[in-house]
C-alpha cells in the first residue's frame, strides 16, 4: 500500500500542461542539464529509469556532451573565474588527489568513524575522474581506479557504527564508477557496483545503521540520502530493484526533512558549517536526480529551500568569520551548493562571497573541497565575470532557529559593520545554549564572538569515561557542562546562573529596519521560563556607530532574577567603575550598561575547570550583573560605541 501510495503521488504531481521555452531556455535543460524542465509528465508507474543503461555513461550531473563543451570554454579561457575555477580543481588533485599513500581502513580517536577515509577517498576519486575527463592523461584514471579497487576491498564501509561514512563512500564509487566507466577494467566496473549494493544499499535496506538516517530532520538524512542516490542512479543497470528502492525511499523520507530545514525562509537549524556540509549533499543529490531522470520530483519547490543560499549568503561577516552558531567553527569556508542555487534561479549574485573566496585562494582548502568537481556543472551555465553585491542590508528567517543577520555596506572593509542575532533552542541538532547570542564586527574587529565547536572526538570519549553522552540533548545532560556549549560562556543573559531550557525556544518578534536603525527583537521567555516570568532581547546597529543591547526582564513571583549579561570577546578588557573599556590593537571601543536596577560591570574568566574542555587563549568575557527582585520588571540598555 505504501509503494502503490507514493507512485500515486509521483503521478498527480507531474500531471500538468505543457510549457513553451524560448530557445535560450529549451538549452538550459539540455540533454544531461541538473535541472528539469518545466512540468514534466513522468510515465504511467512513475520516474522513467529506462536511460540508466550501461551504454549511457557518463550521467551524473554532466553527460559526456557536456563535458566536451566545459572543456572547450576551459580550453578557450572565455571566463577568467571559470578557467580559475577549474585550475583549483586540478591543483586540489595534484597535490591532494594523487596522494600516492594507500588508502587503508582506521577508525579515528573516538573509534567511531571512518568518516575522514571516506572523505580522503572521495578527494582522490572524484578529482581524479575529473581530471582524467579534462585532460585525457592516464595517470589520472589509473589513480582513480586504484583507488576505488581499495575501499572496494575493505570488509566494510562502517554502516553499524556511523553512517554517513556510508553516505561519502558511497559518492566516491559513484562517481569514479560513472565518470570512469568506459576506461574502466571490467573488474573495477563488477567490484564497483557489488561494493555499493553490499556496503550501501543492503546496509540502509537491513537497517544495519547507528542512526535511522531516514527519519532524520538534519544533515545526516541528506549526506546519507545523497550519498545513496548518487550511487543508485550511476550503477542502477547493475542492481535496478535495490537502486529503484534506494532512490524512492529517499524521495520519500527527504521532502519532510527539508520542510523541517529550510521552511518557511531558508534558514538552517544547524548553522552555516552544516548547512555547506548538509546543502551540499542536498544540491548533489537534486542534480543527479535531475541530470538522469529529469526531475526532482519537486523537492526544490520545498517553502524557503530557494532562498536558502541567501540566507548563507549573509553569514559571513567581517575577517573571513561565519556567524558560529550552533556546533560551528568560527572561520568561514567556502558555501560550494551556493554555485547550484545560482544556476537554479539565474542569479549570479549569490556567488559574491563564493567569487571573493575563490580568487583568494580559499577555495584550494576549504573544508569541502573533495566535492569541487560537481560546481562545474554549475559553473558551466554562469556569466561568473559580472557579479555584484547584495542591494539589501538585512536578512532575517524564522523556522526552527531563526536568526537577523546585517551588512551595512558589503565592503568587508572598516566601513562594514555586520550583526549577527539568533534564537532557537538548544535542543535542536547540534543546539548550544546559546539563545538570544549574537556576533558583532565593527572597524574591521570581531567584538562580540562565539567559541564555536569543540572536536567530537575529543570530547566523545572524554565524557563517555565520565559517564556522559556529548549526543544527548537532555536538560541534565553532560553535554552542557561542555564550557563552550553552555549559555553562561555565550553572548546572551542567564538567570540565576542557571541553565537554559533545553527545549525552551526564542522566538524572533519584531524585526528593525530603518534608515537609522538595524537589527531585531527576540522573545527569550520559554528559554528562562523556569527562572523568570519573562525576558526579551532587542539588538540593533543605530546610526551606523553604536550597537545597542535591550534586555528586558521580569522576574517570578517566587524567586528573584539575578540577571548575567555576558559578552564574549577577543578585546583585551579594562573594567572601571562606569565602563568597560576593550581594546584590540589600535581599536577601542566602550561598554557601557544602565538599567531600571543598577548594572555591577563583571569580567569572567575563559578557562574551565573541566579537563575535557579546550582551552580558549586569547578571549575574555565581560559585562555585568544585576538582580531583579521578585515579581518586579527591569530593563537594562547596554551600548557598544567606539566614543
Amino acid at each position: 500500500m505504501k509503494t502503490i501510495l507514493f507512485k500515486t503521488i509521483i503521478i498527480a504531481f507531474f500531471v500538468g500542461t505543457a510549457v513553451s521555452c524560448s530557445d535560450e531556455d529549451e538549452n538550459r535543460f539540455r540533454p544531461g542539464s541538473t535541472h528539469e524542465k518545466p512540468n514534466p509528465t513522468e510515465p504511467e508507474g512513475g520516474l522513467d529509469y529506462s536511460k540508466l543503461t550501461a551504454d549511457n555513461h557518463p550521467r551524473l550531473l554532466m553527460n559526456a556532451e557536456a563535458f566536451t563543451a566545459l572543456k572547450a570554454k576551459v580550453d578557450a579561457n572565455s571566463s577568467a573565474n571559470l578557467t580559475l575555477l577549474h585550475n583549483t580543481i586540478m591543483s586540489v588533485c595534484n597535490s591532494k588527489g594523487m596522494n600516492a599513500t594507500a588508502l587503508t581502513y582506521k577508525l579515528d580517536a573516538s573509534n567511531k568513524r571512518i568518516l575522514d577515509v571516506s572523505r580522503d577517498a572521495l578527494l582522490r576519486i572524484f578529482t581524479c575522474a575529473y581530471a582524467y575527463r579534462m585532460t585525457g592523461d592516464a595517470k589520472y584514471l589509473t589513480k582513480a581506479e586504484t583507488d576505488m579497487n581499495a575501499v572496494c576491498n575493505f570488509p566494510d564501509w562502517n554502516s553499524k557504527r556511523h553512517f554517513l561514512d556510508v553516505g561519502e563512500m558511497a559518492t566516491a564509487v559513484a562517481f569514479g564508477y560513472d565518470w570512469l566507466y568506459n576506461e574502466l577494467s571490467a573488474a573495477t566496473r563488477t567490484k564497483a557496483a557489488n561494493a555499493l549494493l553490499k556496503f550501501a544499499f543492503q546496509q540502509a535496506q537491513n537497517k544495519n545503521w547507528n542512526l535511522n538516517f531516514y527519519e532524520a530532520t538534519n544533515n545526516w538524512n541528506q549526506v546519507c540520502n545523497g550519498g545513496l542516490v548518487c550511487a543508485a542512479l550511476a550503477s542502477y543497470e547493475n542492481n535496478p530493484s535495490e537502486a529503484k528502492d534506494m532512490i524512492e525511499k529517499a524521495l520519500e523520507s527527504n521532502k519532510p526533512a527539508l520542510e523541517v530545514m529550510y521552511s518557511p525562509d531558508g534558514n538552517y537549524p544547524e548553522g552555516s558549517g552544516y548547512w555547506c556540509y548538509g546543502t551540499l549533499y542536498q544540491v548533489l543529490m537534486l542534480a543527479a536526480l535531475n541530470s538522469t531522470l529529469g526531475t526532482d520530483n519537486g523537492l526544490s519547490d520545498t517553502p524557503g529551500f530557494s532562498k536558502t543560499a541567501e540566507y548563507m549568503l549573509y553569514m559571513t561577516g567581517l575577517n573571513s568569520k561565519f556567524f558560529n552558531y550552533s556546533d560551528c567553527a568560527p572561520s568561514s569556508t567556502a558555501a560550494l551548493a551556493s554555485w547550484w542555487f545560482a544556476d537554479k534561479y539565474s542569479n549570479p549574485s549569490l556567488l559574491y562571497n563564493e567569487l571573493k573566496m575563490l580568487k583568494n585562494g580559499e577555495y584550494a582548502s576549504c573544508a569541502e573541497n573533495r566535492l569541487l568537481p560537481m560546481i562545474m556543472a554549475f559553473a558551466n551555465n554562469l556569466n561568473l565575470d559580472a557579479i555584484s553585491a547584495p542591494s539589501n542590508k538585512l536578512w532575517s528567517g524564522k523556522g526552527e532557529t531563526p536568526v537577523v543577520m546585517v551588512h551595512t555596506d558589503w565592503t568587508y572593509t572598516d566601513t562594514d559593520k555586520y550583526l549577527g542575532i539568533k534564537g532557537g533552542k538548544a535542543g535542536s541538532s547540534h543546539g548550544h545554549m546559546d539563545a538570544g547570542s549574537f556576533v558583532y564586527d565593527a572597524y574591521g574587529v570581531r567584538w562580540s564572538m562565539d567559541f564555536g565547536l569543540q572536536s567530537y572526538t575529543t570530547l566523545e570519549s572524554k565524557l563517555s569515561a565520565l559517564g556522559g553522552n556529548l549526543w544527548d540533548m537532555g536538560q541534565n545532560s553532560m553535554r552542557w557542562d561542555v564550557f563552550r556549549l553552555n549559555n553562561l560562556n555565550h553572548s546572551t543573559i542567564s538567570i540565576n546562573d542557571a541553565r537554559h531550557r533545553v527545549n525552551g525556544a526564542a522566538t524572533l518578534t519584531t524585526t528593525i529596519n530603518t534608515a537609522t536603525e538595524l537589527g531585531a527583537t527576540f522573545d527569550l521567555t520559554e528559554v528562562v521560563s523556569d527562572q523568570a516570568a519573562s525576558a526579551t532581547r532587542t539588538v540593533k546597529i543605530v546610526n551606523d556607530k553604536d550597537l545597542v543591547v535591550m534586555d528586558e526582564i521580569k522576574a517570578r513571583t517566587d524567586k528573584s532574577a539575578k540577571v548575567r549579561w555576558c559578552m564574549v570577546t577577543p578585546a583585551v578588557p579594562t573594567v572601571e567603575s562606569n565602563r568597560i573599556v576593550l581594546t584590540n590593537g589600535s581599536k577601542v571601543m566602550y561598554l557601557t550598561a544602565s538599567g531600571s536596577v543598577k548594572p555591577t560591570y563583571k569580567q569572567w574568566s575563559t578557562t574551565s575547570e573541566n579537563s575535557y574542555d579546550q582551552a580558549n587563549p586569547g578571549t575574555y568575557m565581560v559585562g555585568f550583573e544585576a538582580t531583579v527582585t521578585a515579581n518586579q520588571t527591569a530593563t537594562f540598555t547596554t551600548t557598544l560605541s567606539p566614543k
